[in-house]
């Protein structure tokens, strides 16, 4: 039986199939804009194209939520799979691998989305207004940078056009507008996922969050997020289960992989898949990442940050990346003897962390909710 993401992997990487999509799908939208007019008090919220309720769309959902200034507002909440998501806040969801999902659409006046909320179709839309908080700050290449990209991808990296577009600072600034060069308005005031955390330290602790992930141990907390290739590796990509086990007689080991990531099968290991990535930076002492731009996030909470990256020069080839880990003066290992090492080192230099901070993520969660709120004012 083909699933849902197998068709749309078809979909994105063939020519034909893409066209088709994509010239079917502007014909459905361009009938419903005849009809449909927007609801000036609707918001529709995406989160990584329908497969979670998390990051930034879910905390600009909460700010508004809880501001009794849009009570009468409707939140609406769009996921592949709708019957996943049964958190008692979400009163409207609905499924966005329907032909419906456009409907609801150009019914909300506001999209929020951290990636595509228009399904790869980069149509026209005047009486709607598209917020995006991009998922992370680029390290890896994207749109015509990034190899071997998709055409139906690459079409809607060029096309799509932004009402809004949230930075984290000027090195992402720039570089998004080289990515998206039809965005309107580019917002650089910080990530509203700075908040997050601060949420979370609000209505919980710590030892709560252990003990819902089932630490019993006073280990320190090491946290280990591993990206998604995308493509058929030759060369060592993750950690080994066996380095794993090692790791887990000195700390707690916590395994968070990327949604299109298998799960390690280590038996002393957490997985934590579905949990909120924000939870485990509260509970976490220390980050292992290779090229994900979680690190980026990670950062501002002062813990160290490790990269392990064996496979960096296929990397290079197969993905592309606008720099390497040298730059940013943390410290990189190319195999697990390397990394081992590196976390017995007594020392860290937390100075590359302020670095990395001030030149990457310099801006507070504060800023960033109140220049979405302005919008939602002022348009």
């Amino acid at each position: 039986m083909i699933h849902a993401q197998q068709i749309k992997n078809i979909i994105k990487n063939s020519t034909l199939f893409g066209w088709l999509y994509y010239w079917v799908g502007v014909t459905i939208v361009k009938f419903l804009q005849l009809f449909i007019k927007p609801n000036e008090k609707q918001i529709l919220f995406i989160s990584y194209s329908g497969r979670q309720f998390s990051d930034t769309p879910k905390e600009a959902f909460n700010l508004i939520r809880e501001d009794p200034a849009y009570a009468d507002y409707k939140l609406v909440w769009a996921f592949n799979r709708p019957s996943d998501f049964k958190q008692a806040e979400i009163t409207n969801k609905i499924s966005s691998n329907s032909p419906l999902f456009f409907y609801h659409l150009l019914r909300s006046k506001y999209w929020v989305a951290n990636s595509s909320i228009d399904r790869l179709i980069p149509f026209k839309h005047d009486n709607n207004v598209y917020i995006q908080f991009w998922h992370g700050v680029p390290m890896k290449a994207l749109g015509h940078t990034e190899i071997g990209l998709a055409p139906l991808v690459q079409h809607w990296y060029d096309k799509v056009a932004f009402d809004y577009m949230f930075t984290y600072s000027h090195y992402d600034l720039d570089k998004f507008k080289e990515v998206f060069p039809r965005t309107k308005r580019f917002v650089n005031t910080g990530q509203l996922r700075k908040k997050i955390v601060e949420r979370y330290e609000g209505k919980t602790n710590v030892e709560h969050i252990k003990k819902e992930l089932g630490i019993k141990s006073d280990k320190k907390v090491l946290l280990y997020v591993p990206t998604f290739r995308g493509y058929d590796a030759k060369e060592q990509t993750t950690l080994t289960d066996a380095t794993l086990e090692r790791l887990a007689k000195e700390y707690v080991v916590i395994y968070r992989g990327h949604y299109f990531s298998r799960a390690t099968q280590s038996g002393s290991i957490i997985t934590a898949d579905k949990f909120s990535l924000y939870k485990l930076f509260m509970v976490s002492d220390l980050l292992i990442t290779d090229f994900s731009s979680v690190f980026f996030d990670f950062a501002p909470y002062h813990k160290p940050v490790y990269l392990f990256q064996p496979d960096l020069e296929e990397y290079q080839v197969k993905r592309g990346l606008y720099f390497t880990a040298e730059t940013l003066g943390l410290p990189v290992s190319y195999s697990e003897a390397e990394l081992i090492d590196c976390l017995n080192k007594v020392e860290y230099d937390y100075d590359a962390l302020d670095a990395l901070n001030s030149r990457f993520n310099p801006h507070g969660g504060d800023e960033a909710a109140f220049a979405f709120k302005s919008i939602l004012e002022h348009t």
